[in-house]
């Protein structure tokens, strides 16, 4: 059954810390270890009432841990707070996950991710099966693919990254990376690194260099490789290296209340909404499709999570769009062919407003192809997704990847006619 859309004004409201009770705590705890769950005690666990206790599978480590939220999941084999006080709440976790200390809120986590520690992971947060992510990182709005690796100190935020092929061959991030995603005027655009098709573990891996910056919104294709300390301003290719080029210094008029050409940005936003509506499919119809009990609510929080990133990006082209009309009057001032071409635009902008809302949210999704469904479910399932889907042939992997690229098209080709230019 397909999750509700989350509407484009839809606000997240985060629960307010729970009260402690200490008497209630010790009881919660003696239910779960007399039901097989693994806990260090009293004095480092604080398991809050609103916790389902039948969420917590048999088998899971609770270390240093604060555990809240009735929508908290905890899989067999998993380790929580290996490296101090971790707090979780409203989290989906899978099988043989190992976090350290950190705060972790309205995030999902498939099997076998490890986060260090010291992190800050909050809502539109999806880590697929062995991501790997070093110490002191902040993550929202964040949907790493399968085997994505980034270093320490990392400030991802409204992000869509995938590629490469398995553990050993895996898209990374070096230590110190930003991504810049929150603009002068308040603003706040993505990026995209890869795309859908990387779920397919058939992508050359990405790399992204130690202490380098990513100026959204970009897009870096597979097989890009950015040399460290980079800044990345513009679109990278497949298969070439980035170096920043010395720039000259150079100071220029700036009126937050202006705005220059918006387009590109726009359907820039357009492609990873599009991306995100294919991995939402790919869940949907692929991986749904023959799946053991356990994985079903994950992968259904991992569809949670999509949507709550594909909302927040309508959400934030709504409100450029609200600001235009003074842009408009800015422009009129100092009349030009520049200033012409974007009171045009934005007039554009604002008379499609709806229209671009519904191109952000709506997805007509088509089918996947029946042969290369057929194809994952014959697949052995006992070892995961990843085993699964890496054993699939290359034909059924190259019509899932064709079928991906239709369903994520289609909001960038929508963008693309409102504003009157030729599709991609």
């Amino acid at each position: 059954m397909p999750c509700p859309r989350i509407s484009a004004g839809s606000i997240h409201r985060v629960p307010s810390s729970p009260t402690y009770d200490e008497a209630g705590n010790r009881e919660r705890i003696a239910h779960l270890v007399a039901s097989g769950v693994d806990v260090w005690g009293p004095e480092r666990v604080y398991i809050a009432a609103d916790v389902s206790l039948g969420n917590i599978e048999a088998g899971a480590s609770l270390i240093n841990v604060n555990l809240s939220g009735a929508d908290t999941r905890v899989g067999r084999g998993s380790r929580i707070g290996l490296s101090g006080l971790t707090r979780v709440e409203n989290c989906q976790i899978g099988r043989d996950v190992e976090l350290g200390a950190g705060s972790y809120q309205n995030a999902t986590l498939l099997d076998s991710v490890r986060v260090r520690g010291f992190a800050e992971i909050r809502e539109g947060t999806l880590l697929e099966e062995y991501v790997d992510v070093a110490h002191s990182v902040a993550f929202k709005n964040t949907v790493l693919t399968a085997t994505v690796v980034t270093g320490s100190l990392i400030n991802f935020c409204d992000i869509f990254m995938s590629g490469g092929t398995s553990r050993d061959d895996h898209s990374e991030v070096g230590s110190g990376t930003i991504h810049f995603n929150f603009d002068p005027r308040g603003d706040k655009w993505s990026s995209m690194l890869g795309d859908a098709t990387g779920a397919l573990l058939r992508s050359a891996p990405i790399f992204i260099g130690g202490n380098s910056g990513l100026v959204s919104p970009v897009s870096v294709d597979f097989g890009a490789v950015v040399a460290a300390g980079s800044i990345v301003r513009r679109d990278i290719g497949p298969n070439c290296v980035h170096v920043e080029v010395m720039r000259t210094h150079e100071t220029q008029p700036f009126d937050r209340e202006r705005y220059g050409l918006l387009g590109r940005r726009f359907i820039q936003t357009a492609r990873v909404v599009g991306n995100l509506h294919a991995l939402d499919a790919w869940y949907e119809h692929v991986r749904l499709s023959s799946i053991a009990d356990y994985q079903k609510p994950l992968y259904e929080a991992a569809r949670r999570q999509i949507e709550r990133h594909i909302a927040e990006r309508a959400r934030r082209i709504q409100k450029i769009v609200d600001k235009l009309d003074r842009s408009i009057k800015k422009w009129e001032q100092t009349p030009g062919d520049s200033g012409t071409r974007c009171i045009n635009e934005h007039r554009l902008l604002i008379e499609n407003q709806q229209h671009i809302t519904q191109a952000l949210i709506e997805s007509n999704t088509l089918p996947p192809p029946t042969q290369a469904v057929e194809a994952y479910q014959k697949q052995d399932a006992t070892d995961g997704h990843v085993s699964r889907i890496r054993r699939v042939d290359d034909a059924a992997a190259g019509l899932f990847a064709e079928w991906l690229r239709t369903v994520a098209a289609q909001s960038a080709d929508r963008i693309h006619k409102l504003l009157g230019a030729p599709t991609a």
